[in-house]
């Protein structure tokens, strides 16, 4: 089993200088790491190239986003499992990589695993996905600190690349699942995030969110479900804008506009995903699954295979 760390990066120098530095520390080493620069212009490449040579270094001449740049990178690497990262994401254990190994020999039908995130002051990226927390499968996780097996990936339609930033990775493990396999959070290992302001703007991030979650439905849900989760998926956002004052629900139809026009090239990439399987997963944010008993009980009907 190989391992490959990937990381996409935009004119952050300095933090994917210090996330390097601490990759570089951890024992074993990765097999490879591979990076984007996308679009940069404050000399990431040279510092790479002249700090970091052991890198393999590939660039967006132009800004492409997030999911396109990693799905370059995916496509690029040659080892068994990649260990996605954030340009200012980084393992915190010395031993990292042997137990990665170890979790996905024990996680044989694991496609993704995900880890605690640890973000700035100790705090977690969300209560039910720390250290304290007990595995469970999962309908979403973070690239900052996930590792995917890349044969997987390649087997998949793999993230949509027209989503620029966020929700491709809900997409991916709604994918995982519709080929039988599954997502998982363990709590044995931690990533560190170190969240900065330039990741601070909140209604920019939702409206991408919201956006990418609809075009998603219309590409993976089945008729005639599709209609009522697509309204359903509208109402929550909304709802979401609302409760965040009167600013975000004045300007919630600012990304309404932007989903509408993308819907011819949802329709081209349309690939519906069997019902059984959809609504199971939809289920997985609410009510997480932990056990054997609970996988062949929700799943059997979507024919998943047993842990």
């Amino acid at each position: 089993m190989t391992f490959a760390v990937m990381i996409t990066t935009r004119n952050r120098r300095e933090e994917l200088r210090r996330t390097l530095s601490n990759v570089q520390q951890l024992q074993p080493q990765p097999n490879e790491i591979v990076i984007c620069a996308d679009g940069c212009t404050d000399n990431t490449q040279e510092m790479v190239r002249s700090e970091f040579p052991h890198c393999i270094l590939i660039e967006n001449e132009q800004a492409r986003g997030s999911v396109f740049s990693r799905d370059r990178l995916i496509r690029l690497a040659k080892s068994d499992i990649v260990m996605s990262l954030d340009d200012d994401s980084y393992p915190i254990d010395h031993d990292f990589f042997a137990r990665l190994k170890e979790l996905f020999a024990q996680y044989s039908q694991a496609a993704v695993i995900s880890f605690p995130e640890i973000r700035n002051n100790a705090v977690f990226a969300h209560p039910t996905k720390s250290p304290s927390s007990p595995g469970h499968l999962v309908s979403a996780y973070a690239n900052c600190a996930a590792a995917m097996r890349r044969d997987v990936y390649l087997r998949s339609q793999g993230f949509p690349i027209f989503f620029d930033h966020m929700y491709e990775e809900p997409d991916f493990a709604l994918q995982c699942y519709a080929l039988g396999y599954q997502v998982w959070f363990r709590p044995s290992v931690g990533i560190r995030h170190h969240v900065t302001s330039a990741q601070g703007d909140e209604i920019g991030r939702h409206h991408l969110n919201a956006r990418n979650e609809l075009w998603s439905v219309l590409m993976r849900c089945p008729f005639p479900y599709v209609l009522a989760v697509a309204l359903f998926r509208i109402w929550r956002q909304f709802r979401h804008a609302c409760r965040k004052g009167l600013t975000g629900a004045i300007r919630e139809p600012v990304w309404w506009w932007s989903a509408f026009r993308g819907i011819p090239t949802c329709l081209r990439h349309r690939s519906p995903i069997d019902w059984s399987v959809y609504y199971a997963w939809m289920k997985l944010a609410r009510k997480p699954i932990r056990t054997r008993e609970e996988v062949q009980h929700v799943f059997g009907r979507a024919r998943l295979p047993r842990l």
